[in-house]
């Protein structure tokens, strides 16, 4: 008996989506569904549970009460100083440890800090009058509840203020997404022409033998150029709009030859998550800490209640795809801890 998969894959997606994927990652928006990928793939990442758990320690010993207050500060130290290495080179891991461990940085409306430890490291509250969300509100309520964030809690579950943190650090590698709240990318790069160059005399700025304020900000405009954006030089001399469309077609090109069709695969497609997540479940469930056997009771639980389907002949048809699938999901995850390299 010769299985149609295309169809049968359809029929799984249909009828058993909701059952055996939690959490439903497909169902996500397009503005967050990346983002909710990275955190899943960031949870289940070994190395950074064996950082969380060593963060755990030094936390408890920094916040308890019973612990002298020299070995409090030194325990905050050291948490700084680990949270400060992993955010330099992975800000989504930096984000969710301080949604995790929260030390956080209280700023008054006017930008002044009010109250907070020297050795905090966030997250940083910042009321701004006329804002949408009252943030002060919402930390006092995520505080008080004591449900901190942890590596079980799945992308539907986590607090309103760890998800814009997330949102807002993805919208910084990807030019597609507009902030939720104000519907723009005024707070990530967003495609602009540059003013870098108006008014630059960088003759004349190394003639002065120093940085005037002037230069200063030339140099910090610079280093923001560098870090977030490509820049390509296009002639003043394009007099007409095709023209226009002339001179950016070889840059359109050499930009799109190394990306893939659409950014959602860059972290997993949706059959890849189906798998991964529906095996998951099925180790977690039955305990069953076996790859093989646990995409075995999957193939069952999926297929063997269909007329005249075999155990072997559903192995043949579906067993290489779900295990490629989920073999694909976990190279990610492997990828996006220490350094993020999705």
């Amino acid at each position: 008996m010769v299985l149609h998969i295309a169809k049968r894959r359809k029929e799984y997606h249909s009828n058993q989506q909701r059952h055996l994927m939690k959490p439903n990652l497909s169902s996500l928006s397009d503005n967050e569904i990346n983002s909710g990928k990275i955190w899943t793939l960031l949870r289940h990442n070994k190395q950074f549970e064996e950082d969380a758990n060593w963060f755990s320690g030094r936390y408890k010993k920094a916040t308890s009460k019973s612990v002298k207050q020299e070995n409090r500060e030194a325990a905050l130290a050291d948490c700084h100083q680990k949270y400060d290495g992993i955010n330099k080179i992975n800000p989504f891991a930096g984000t969710t440890l301080q949604w995790m461990f929260p030390m956080p940085l209280f700023i008054k409306e006017n930008g002044d800090k009010a109250h907070s430890h020297p050795n905090s490291w966030g997250p940083i509250i910042w009321p701004a009058k006329g804002d949408e969300i009252d943030v002060l509100k919402e930390w006092k309520e995520y505080e008080a509840s004591k449900q901190w964030l942890t590596l079980e809690t799945d992308w539907f579950s986590i607090n309103k203020g760890f998800k814009r943190a997330l949102l807002h650090q993805y919208r910084q590698i990807d030019l597609r997404p507009l902030n939720p709240l104000t519907k723009d990318r005024s707070d990530a790069p967003f495609p602009h022409e540059t003013d870098f160059f108006k008014d630059l005399d960088l003759v004349g700025l190394i003639q002065k033998g120093q940085l005037t304020e002037e230069g200063l900000g030339k140099v910090l405009h610079a280093n923001e150029l560098k870090s977030n954006y490509t820049v390509f030089a296009i002639p003043k001399q394009t007099t007409s709009k095709k023209a226009v469309d002339e001179a950016f077609q070889p840059i359109i090109k050499s930009v799109k030859e190394s990306l893939p069709n659409k950014a959602v695969e860059r972290f997993g497609t949706i059959a890849e998550w189906m798998d991964f997540m529906a095996v998951k479940e099925v180790q977690k469930q039955n305990n069953i800490p076996s790859l093989t056997k646990a995409i075995h009771d999957l193939i069952k639980k999926r297929h063997l209640n269909k007329k005249g389907v075999t155990m072997r002949e559903a192995r043949r048809s579906y067993e290489k795809g779900i295990r490629e699938n989920f073999d694909s999901i976990n190279k990610k995850i492997e990828a996006v801890y220490p350094v993020f390299l999705v």
